[in-house]
C-alpha cells in the first residue's frame, strides 16, 4: 500500500517478519542481502577511494560472490539511488557525526528513525549508505574489527523489521522495477535520513 507521498508503506504486523515456510524465502533474502550490501560497499569505495582495494572477503563474504550478474544488476540500481544522497551536503555533514565505532543502539536508533514512517527502496538504499560510510571510515580508522559488526546489524535489521516487506516486493530484484521512480524515493530516503540523524543527535 502507498500514502499520499508515494511511499511504499507495511502495517506493524508486517514488519515482525515472516512464519512458517516463509522463513525459508526470508533467509534466502537476508544471504542475498549480505551479498548485495557487501557489493554496494565495494562500489562505492572503488568511485570514491579508487586507491583503496577491498575485496568481499574483507568484508566477511566470499571472494566471486559479486560476480553474479543478478547481483551486479541490483546493486548498481541501489547505487543510481544512492547518487542523491551522496549529493546532499547536509546529510553527509550529519553522517559524519556518526562514529565508526559507535555502539550497535546507536546505530539500531538511526535505522528505526529512517523507517519510522514506512519502508521504500530509498530507505533501504539510506541504511546500506549509512552502512558503507561507517564500514569507510572503519577501514580508513584501522578499526577493522568492527567491520562485520556493522555488517551483522543491518542483516540483523532487515531480519527483523524488513524482509517481510522485500519479500512482498518479489526480492531485491524489485528494486530494478522500480527503475523510474528511483529519483522520488531517493529523495524521500535523504529527508528521511535527515530527521533521523537529527533524532539521533538529540538524544544520544
Amino acid at each position: 500500500m502507498a500514502d499520499s507521498h508515494g511511499n511504499d508503506r507495511t502495517d506493524d504486523s508486517e514488519l515482525k517478519g515472516a512464519t512458517g515456510g516463509e522463513d525459508v524465502v526470508d533467509d534466502r533474502i537476508i544471504e542475498e542481502g549480505a551479498v548485495v550490501l557487501r557489493g554496494y560497499v565495494i562500489e562505492r569505495i572503488n568511485t570514491e577511494d579508487p586507491a583503496m582495494h577491498v575485496s568481499p572477503v574483507d568484508l566477511g563474504g566470499t571472494a566471486n560472490e559479486g560476480d553474479d550478474p543478478h547481483v551486479k544488476e541490483v546493486v548498481d540500481q541501489l547505487l543510481k539511488i544512492a547518487d542523491e544522497l551522496n549529493r546532499n551536503a547536509e546529510l553527509q555533514h550529519l553522517l559524519n557525526t556518526v562514529q565508526a565505532n559507535c555502539a550497535q543502539e546507536v546505530f539500531m536508533t538511526v535505522a528505526k528513525s529512517i523507517f519510522s514512517d514506512g519502508i521504500n527502496w530509498g530507505r533501504i538504499v539510506a541504511l546500506f549508505h549509512l552502512a558503507y560510510q561507517l564500514i569507510y571510515r572503519a577501514l580508513t580508522q584501522n578499526h577493522l574489527e568492527i567491520i562485520k559488526n556493522i555488517i551483522s546489524w543491518v542483516l540483523q535489521f532487515i531480519r527483523e523489521h524488513i524482509s517481510a516487506w522485500i519479500r512482498q516486493q518479489g526480492g531485491w530484484e524489485g528494486v530494478i522495477r522500480s527503475v523510474s521512480r528511483w529519483r522520488t524515493v531517493s529523495i524521500i530516503a535523504a529527508v528521511a535520513f535527515i530527521a533521523a540523524a537529527v533524532y539521533w543527535r538529540r538524544t544520544r
